[in-house]
C-alpha cells in the first residue's frame, strides 16, 4: 500500500469535519440517518457528508449504508452528486480492503469524467489505476503511466491531483528501492497538504505513514518510529484505518529494531482494529508481518500458523503483495520444519512473480532471507547460488537506476577522484625529486671510491626515470581531466562549459567574409521521449550517440559542435554567410534524417530533427531608435524560439532568424525543410 492500506487518493469529497470536529459531525450523521423519514430528508450531498464522517469511525456500516441507499442518492441526481457518491463508495471499499470492488468503480468515475468532459476528476481517477499497478506489485508499470498523467495534465490546477501525484510517485520509488526519489516526492506532497490543509485525500496522516513505510523498508527503523510518532501526535484520535497502519508500521519498525516481541504486541493492536472494522487489506499485511516476526525468534510452527491465517484475507482483497508475503513466509515457514522441497517451491513462487513485475528491490530482501534459510540447513551449495542470484539482482538494481542526475553526479565524482590522483602524483613527484637533489648532494661531496660513486649514479639514474614516468603520467592525468571537464561524457561531444569558455574569447574575431558571420543552430531530436518511453533509455543513449557522429561528420572542422543539454544539441559555426546558412542548417537535417539508426537488436529508427538558426552581428530593429547589438545568450534564446515554431509547425524542419522587430518582439523567420525524408 502506498498512501495507507487500501486508501485511493480522491478528488470531488464531501466537506471534511475538521481535526478535531469528527466526535460532533460523527454525532451528526448517526442522528440524521437513525431518525430518517421521522424528520425531513436531508439533499444528497448532506447525506454523503454524514456517510463520510461515519466512515472514518465505522467503515462497515458506512458501506452497507451506501450500498443500500446508493441507488436512491444518484436517481435523477446531477453529475457532481453522482461523481461524489463514487468517490465515497470506492474510498469505504479501498479502506475495507475490498480492492476489486474499489477499482472497478474507479472505472466507472473515469466512465462518468470522460462523458463530461471532467478533466479535474479525471485526472484524480486516473491515479486509482497507478495505486492499482503498484498494488499489483508493478512500480515500473505503475512509473510509466505517473510519466504520461504528468504530462498530460501538467496544467491542470488541481491541488488533489499534484498532491496524489506526488505521493503516489514516492510510493512507486519507494517499491522498486530508490528510496531518494521517494522522499523527495513524499516531501513535496506533503509540503502540498500544509499549504491546502482542506484536501481530502491525501491527508498529513496518510503520506506519513508512508514514509514510515519507506523508512522500514529502507532499514531505518528508528526513523520510521520517529515518523509514526508525528502520525500519532498531530490527531487528537486517529480514524481507525489510521491508527490500524500506524500500529502496524510500529510493529514492523520495532522488529526490524531486533525488539520481536514488542512488535508482535503492535502487530495484535493493529489486527484487533482491523478485525473490529472489517479492514481484510491490512489484516492480510498484519498477519503477514506477524509470521515474519516468527520467523526471527525461530518459532517456525506459529510463523507457519500465521502465514497461512494472511492467505485468506490476502486472497480476498486481492492484495497481490500481501499474498506473495503470506506465501514467501509460509515457505520460509515449512523450510525451518526441514518441509525443504514444499517451502522451496512457494519461495520460487513468489521469486519468480517479482521477477515478472519488476519488483526487483524487494526480490533481492527475498533471495537473501532464501540464502540465509539454506545456510542454516546446511545446504551451503544452493545457498551461495542464490546469493550469486541476489548479487546480478542488485546489480541490475544499479544499472537501472542510471539516469542524468545520477550520471552527473559519477562524473562529478570521477573529476574529484582524478584531481586527488594529480596531487598525489604531484607530491610523489616533489619527494622523488627532493630526494634525487639529496642523492646528488651525496655523491657530489662522497670521495669513498670508484666504486660507491657508480652505485651513486646509477641510484640517480633509476630515480630520475622514475620521475620522469611520474611526470609523463601526471601529464596524461591532467590532459585526461581537462578532456573529460569539457566534453560530454556520453556523445564525446562538447559541452556547455567548453562552450563558455570560447564565447568568453570570440570577442576580436574576424570573419573570412565581409558579410559573413557567426551563425549558431540549436536543433532537438524529435519525439526522443516516445524513444525512451517505447525502446528504452538505453536506446535513447544509442540514438544521442549516433546524432553525435553524424553531425561531427557532416560539418567542418572548425565548427564546434556541443550537446546542449538532453536531446538538444547547439553547433556553433563562423564565417557564414547569409547564402550559406540555410545550406548549413539542410545539411545538418538532411545528415540526421537520411538514414534509420540501428540498435543493437537490430530494430531500426528513424530519427530526425527540428532545428532553429540565428547569426551573429545581429541588430534588433526598432522604431525611432538605434539597432540594438546582441549577445550569444540572446541569439540562442531566440533560436530557442525558432526551434519551438519548428515543433509546433509540425517538426522535421528549421527555421532562420532573419530579424526581429521590437518592441512587439514578432521574429521574421525562414523555413528550412529536409532534402530527405525523415
Amino acid at each position: 500500500m502506498i498512501i495507507s492500506p487500501g486508501h485511493l487518493p480522491t478528488a470531488v469529497a464531501p466537506p471534511s469535519p475538521g481535526r478535531y470536529g469528527w466526535q460532533r459531525a460523527l454525532a451528526a450523521g448517526i442522528l440524521a440517518l437513525t431518525l430518517g423519514s421521522a424528520l425531513a430528508a436531508p439533499s444528497p450531498e448532506a447525506r454523503l457528508a454524514d456517510i463520510a464522517t461515519m466512515a472514518e469511525q465505522n467503515n462497515a456500516l458506512a458501506r452497507t449504508t451506501l450500498v443500500r441507499d446508493g441507488p436512491t442518492l444518484i436517481a435523477g441526481a446531477p453529475y457532481d452528486v453522482r461523481i461524489r457518491y463514487l468517490f465515497l463508495l470506492r474510498r469505504v471499499q479501498a479502506d475495507g480492503g475490498n480492492l476489486r470492488d474499489a477499482y472497478e468503480t474507479n472505472e466507472q468515475i473515469i466512465t462518468l469524467a470522460t462523458a463530461a468532459s471532467d478533466p479535474r476528476n479525471l485526472a484524480v481517477a486516473s491515479l486509482g489505476r497507478v495505486y492499482r499497478l503498484i498494488d499489483n506489485n508493478d512500480p515500473a508499470g505503475a512509473l510509466g503511466l505517473l510519466e504520461t498523467l504528468g504530462a498530460r495534465y501538467r496544467d491542470l490546477d488541481s491541488m488533489e491531483f499534484k498532491a496524489g501525484f506526488d505521493a503516489l510517485k514516492g510510493g512507486a520509488y519507494s517499491a522498486v528501492g530508490q528510496y531518494d526519489r521517494a522522499l523527495q516526492h513524499f516531501l513535496r506532497s506533503l509540503e502540498l497538504v500544509h499549504n491546502y490543509p482542506d484536501l481530502w485525500s491525501p491527508r498529513e496522516a496518510d503520506i506519513l505513514l508512508a514514509m514510515a513505510r519507506m523508512y522500514v523498508n529502507s532499514r531505518d527503523p528508528a526513523r520510521a518510529l520517529e515518523t509514526l510518532r508525528e502520525v500519532r501526535t498531530g490527531e487528537k484520535r486517529l480514524p481507525p484505518r489510521l491508527d490500524a497502519a500506524a500500529s502496524f508500521f510500529e510493529g514492523r519498525a520495532l522488529v526490524a529494531q531486533e525488539q520481536p516481541q514488542a512488535g508482535l504486541l503492535a502487530f495484535e493492536r493493529a489486527l484487533a482494529l482491523a478485525r473490529t472494522h472489517q479492514l481484510i487489506s491490512v489484516q492480510a499485511n498484519v498477519l503477514g508481518n506477524i509470521a515474519n516476526a516468527y520467523l526471527k525468534m525461530g518459532n517456525y510452527v506459529d510463523a507457519e500458523a500465521a502465514a497461512r491465517a494472511a492467505l485468506m484475507p490476502a486472497q480476498k482483497s486481492e492484495d497481490k503483495i500481501s499474498l506473495q508475503m503470506a506465501k514467501a513466509n509460509l515457505g520460509f515457514a515449512l523450510f525451518g520444519q526441514r518441509r525443504f522441497q514444499e517451502g522451496m517451491r512457494l519461495v520460487d513462487e513468489v521469486c519468480v512473480d517479482m521477477r515478472q513485475a519488476g519488483a526487483m528491490s524487494t526480490l533481492a530482501r527475498i533471495l537473501a532471507e532464501k540464502s540465509q534459510a539454506l545456510e542454516q540447513a546446511g545446504r551451503f551449495k544452493e545457498a551461495l547460488a542464490t546469493l550469486r542470484e541476489r548479487d546480478t539482482v542488485m546489480q541490475q538494481l544499479a544499472l537501472n537506476d542510471r539516469n542524468k542526475a545520477i550520471s552527473a553526479l559519477q562524473e562529478q565524482f570521477k573529476s574529484r577522484e582524478r584531481a586527488a590522483q594529480i596531487d598525489s602524483l604531484r607530491l610523489e613527484n616533489a619527494a622523488k625529486d627532493a630526494e634525487l637533489r639529496h642523492r646528488t648532494l651525496i655523491q657530489t661531496a662522497a670521495s669513498l671510491g670508484a666504486a660507491l660513486a657508480l652505485l651513486l649514479c646509477a641510484g640517480v639514474l633509476w630515480l630520475y626515470r622514475k620521475s620522469e614516468r611520474t611526470g609523463q603520467r601526471l601529464s596524461e592525468l591532467n590532459a585526461e581531466l581537462a578532456h573529460h571537464s569539457a566534453h560530454d561524457p556520453l556523445t564525446g561531444l562538447h559541452n556547455r562549459r567548453s562552450f563558455q569558455d570560447r564565447m568568453r574569447s570570440r570577442t576580436g574575431e574576424a570573419a573570412p567574409q565581409p558579410d559573413a558571420a557567426d551563425c549558431f543552430t540549436l536543433l532537438d531530436i524529435d519525439h526522443f521521449k516516445r524513444i525512451n518511453d517505447e525502446y528504452g533509455h538505453a536506446a535513447g543513449d544509442a540514438v544521442l550517440i549516433e546524432v553525435g557522429k553524424r553531425l561531427r561528420a557532416t560539418l567542418r572542422e572548425s565548427d564546434m559542435v556541443l550537446r546542449w543539454g538532453g536531446e538538444e544539441f547547439l553547433v556553433y559555426s563562423q564565417g557564414v554567410t547569409p547564402a550559406q546558412r540555410p545550406l548549413l542548417v539542410r545539411r545538418i537535417l538532411d545528415a540526421l534524417a537520411s538514414a534509420p539508426v540501428l540498435l543493437a537488436d537490430g530494430t531500426q529508427l528513424a530519427v530526425s530533427a527540428t532545428a532553429g538558426a540565428v547569426s551573429l552581428p545581429f541588430a534588433v530593429d526598432q522604431d525611432d531608435a538605434p539597432a540594438m547589438p546582441m549577445d550569444w545568450q540572446q541569439a540562442i534564446a531566440l533560436a530557442d524560439r525558432a526551434m519551438y515554431k519548428g515543433k509546433e509547425a509540425g517538426r522535421n524542419r528549421a527555421y532562420i532568424v532573419a530579424g526581429l522587430q521590437r518592441p512587439e518582439g514578432a521574429l521574421r523567420l525562414d523555413l528550412v525543410l529536409p532534402g530527405v525524408p525523415a
